[in-house]
């Protein structure tokens, strides 16, 4: 009994130690790729709405879910419509670290490219993946309208489209620090050995690869087949990179922990990559003279980034956070209140399916643009009698209502 005692005192003691680790890592600045479809993100506060998306659209589902109590997990459930929806990857990232004595919920990421015109059904479930003979705890039913693309985007996306003779290159650990000769419009898919049971997966180093040469993707993560039940097993991640100019640049990976920012990564992957041919065609002059929209979506990933609204439009942002741990999104009404117009204010916890503790969630905060201007939004993720915590998290977007 007295053996127990300390096990368990040593878990928790384990626990309260991970407490140092950022509590908002997922939320550090990242600039969007202007070239990139457009990405509609639905999240737990989206359940049994009807989101509108059109052709060339990237749907991306965002679950909260909980691998490291249970082995919980969010799965797919029949029903979709393939001829609308094709599902491009799915990847489970683990968060599995503690804030004082709460522990942090896992992502289930679902990511789907509209095809055709129609509609498509999506329903998922959460439950153990070795207890596929059971129902799930709880579910989740979003409804996708998918809408043609105008004449204008699909010019667009035709000009922006690889070459017939583009070529796919497969990489792998064995080609580490080797140099490789491509062309404008290659693909390069790098597969690294992985086991984020443990935490650890692979990621890039930022600041080591010419955006304006290489556009690299999101890392896919995925499981080795394994008997039901067993836990711990290994996978691959695949990170991949398309040639958007000529140019020279490299491509370096680090196999860390994410919450360990000071720590070395445990393994390193480099390759040396030569572009040949004429740059791909850019879409930033139309960028730039885009109309403003009528309702502008934004998210963790938006941080830094300038939009455009038209006046009587709003601005919806969509964050996550975790009112279980104290840290909330604040400074929402320190704007310009004769351009923007705080409507809502909304935190939305995501479902809990076996009740456990330090459940997360998204902060919804609506704005309403009231006139032609400029605003920024700035906000801080922090707990109110921390102000100048290091956990701290700055998040700031442009609102340009025209």
């Amino acid at each position: 009994m007295k053996y127990s005692v300390l096990l368990v005192a040593a878990a928790l003691f384990g626990a309260v130690g991970l407490a140092a680790a950022d509590p908002k890592s997922d939320l550090q600045p990242n600039l969007p790729d202007k070239d990139a479809p457009v990405e509609i993100r639905v999240t737990t506060g989206d359940a049994n709405k009807e989101i509108k998306a059109k052709v060339g659209e990237i749907v991306v589902v965002e679950l909260e879910s909980y691998a490291a109590d249970g082995y919980y997990a969010w799965s797919e459930q029949p029903g979709r419509s393939d001829s609308v929806l094709e599902l491009e990857k799915k990847d489970q990232q683990v968060r599995d670290y503690a804030i004082g004595m709460v522990r942090v919920g896992d992502k289930s990421t679902f990511r789907y490219l509209v095809k055709a015109p129609g509609k498509a059904e999506l329903t998922f479930g959460c439950g153990r993946p070795w207890e596929q003979d059971k129902p799930p705890l709880s579910t989740f039913n979003v409804k996708i309208v998918a809408e043609a693309a105008d004449a204008k985007a699909a010019d667009a996306s035709d000009a922006k489209a690889a070459p017939a003779s583009s070529k796919t290159y497969e990489m792998n650990r064995d080609d580490n620090g080797k140099t490789l000769k491509i062309k404008v419009g290659d693909v390069i898919r790098v597969k690294l050995k992985s086991n984020r049971t443990t935490g650890y997966s692979w990621a890039l180093v930022s600041g080591k690869t010419d955006a304006k040469v290489l556009k690299s993707g999101e890392v896919e993560y995925k499981v080795d087949e394994h008997p039901a039940g067993m836990v711990g097993v290994g996978g691959n991640d695949f990170c991949t990179f398309t040639a958007l100019a000529p140019g020279k640049t490299e491509i370096s990976l680090g196999y860390a922990r994410p919450w360990e920012k000071d720590k070395e990564p445990a393994q390193s992957f480099k390759l040396t990559v030569e572009v040949e041919g004429d740059a791909a065609p850019t879409t930033d002059a139309k960028a730039a003279s885009a109309p403003a929209k009528a309702e502008i979506h934004l998210f963790d990933k938006d941080n830094g980034k300038t939009v455009k609204v038209a006046v009587d439009g709003t601005v919806i942002l969509t964050l996550e956070s975790n009112a279980t741990t104290g840290f909330s999104w604040t400074k929402a009404d320190k704007v310009d209140k004769d351009i923007l117009k705080l409507e809502k204010n909304d935190y939305v916890q995501s479902p809990n399916p076996n009740g456990l503790l330090g459940v997360g969630g998204t902060t919804v905060i609506v704005y309403r643009a009231l006139k032609k201007g400029k605003a920024k939004i700035n906000l801080t993720y922090m707990q109110p009698w921390e102000p100048d915590s290091k956990f701290n998290t700055n998040y700031s977007v442009t609102v340009e209502v025209e």
